[in-house]
């Protein structure tokens, strides 16, 4: 029983029980800045990223804040990447498309997952221009985390 609450424990100090939300208060209390943080979406609503990305801008924000330098990256790797998608019409597709140009335009990287596209019969071009299709999103992730990015997982509202 004990071992149950110790690895329960260092899950959560380890970030991977803590809303989003938690996470930015933990880094914005480090005297140093992180490379970078990755926030990871993985929804199963092309309208996830209606909300989700202003939430990812206003954490930007307060990291950019304290911490100029760091880089931010935002990795997509369900089915609200395909909000994404040039032909998308659902009813925020305006908004989401405008929210992300805004964002790549102010430093932020945004991928996809292609492994993702793939399966859904969706071509890589079908994306803007400003936005990165990689290969997979999870492996993404992993190549931004061995680089030092700090990894957030953003979870329904």
């Amino acid at each position: 029983m004990r071992w149950i609450f110790t690895t329960l424990t260092a899950l959560m100090l380890l970030g991977f029980a803590a809303p989003a939300h938690a996470q930015i208060e933990r880094i914005l209390t480090l005297d140093t800045s992180p490379v970078g943080v990755v926030f990871e979406v993985a929804q199963g609503d092309e309208s996830a990223l209606s909300w989700a990305l202003p939430k990812i801008e206003r954490y930007t924000k307060r990291l950019k804040d304290k911490f100029p330098n760091i880089q931010i990256a935002v990795v997509t790797h369900g089915r609200e990447q395909f909000g994404l998608v040039d032909g998308f019409e659902g009813t925020r597709a305006q908004k989401i498309r405008r929210k992300a140009l805004q964002m790549t335009q102010s430093g932020t990287t945004l991928h996809v997952c292609d492994g993702h596209n793939k399966a859904r019969g969706v071509s890589a071009s079908a994306f803007p221009a400003h936005i990165n299709v990689a290969p997979s999103g999870p492996k993404q992730v992993q190549a931004l985390r061995d680089l030092g990015y700090v990894l957030v997982q953003i979870r329904n509202r």
